[in-house]
């Protein structure tokens, strides 16, 4: 990682391909609820939330169509007709695959609701935790005395 990157607060992600589009998502799913939490904090209804999310993830995936749909005809010359035409075709596979995920993406709702259930929940046991850590040591409690009793 570079001085720069390091600067931008920018992560760092794998040199192998597979493994760099698991951090990819995994930053993704941060990014996504971390947006969710500030939307939520603006006063922006769980609905609204995912229809602005839903529509930028969509978009993403519209970006990379357009670059995929600029390679119909630019396979390799040397290796002939018959290759050509399956990379066009292959070309072709790919753009469909990605206007049914731009799709999905767009259709995928209630990650508003789920995340703020999470914050919540987080919120809820991060409380919990600082009262515990702030009380006073106190002596068994009855139901551990009763319990003795018997």
């Amino acid at each position: 990682m570079t001085t720069s990157e390091q600067e931008a607060g920018q992560q760092v992600v794998s040199t192998d391909p597979r493994q760099r589009m698991g951090d990819y998502q995994t930053m993704a799913v941060n990014a996504r609820m971390k947006v969710h939490a500030i939307l939520a904090a603006a006063g922006l209804e769980p609905d609204e939330a995912d229809e602005l999310v839903c529509a930028m993830e969509a978009g993403a995936v519209a970006g990379a169509h357009c670059w995929v749909e600029e390679l119909p005809g630019c396979a390799p010359g040397a290796h002939g007709t018959a290759y050509g035409d399956g990379w066009d075709g292959a070309v072709d596979r790919a753009l469909d695959v990605l206007v049914s995920t731009a799709d999905s993406a767009y259709r995928q709702r209630g990650r508003a609701h789920v995340t703020r259930s999470l914050l919540i929940g987080g919120e809820i046991l991060h409380n919990r935790i600082a009262a515990a850590e702030q009380a006073p040591e106190a002596g068994p409690s009855s139901r551990e005395e009763s319990d003795r009793d018997r």
